[in-house]
């Protein structure tokens, strides 16, 4: 019983302290329609395009694996992690997946 108490008053003071890191950030979520060095527009479900600015210390995740040559391309999923400055959206993490269909071996 003891221990019982114990667990559920552990879960009681961490769950507040887990829902704070995530933070106030804001995301985007939708499909790549257009990207260079500087900027990538999305293409959100709602029908919205929204500009998203990029800077050297954005990182980039292919279906969550960092590093590499991880380079998003129009027509990629993204989940992007932005900030917000005088209505000005900054990308902080970019998380991709390629929209490519695997290709199915052929019949021999």
């Amino acid at each position: 019983m003891k221990r019982t108490r114990t667990l559920v008053l552990l879960m009681i003071l961490l769950v507040p302290g887990i829902a704070a890191a995530h933070g106030k950030a804001k995301h985007v979520f939708g499909t790549i329609t257009g990207l260079d060095t500087a900027e990538i527009q999305v293409l959100t479900k709602e029908g919205k395009t929204v500009s998203i600015g990029t800077v050297a210390e954005t990182k980039y995740k292919n279906r969550g694996k960092e590093g590499g040559e991880n380079v998003p391309k129009v027509g990629d999923r993204v989940a992007v992690d932005v900030t917000e400055k005088d209505g000005k959206f900054t990308a902080t993490e970019v998380q991709f997946s390629s929209s490519a269909k695997l290709q199915k071996p052929a019949k021999e």
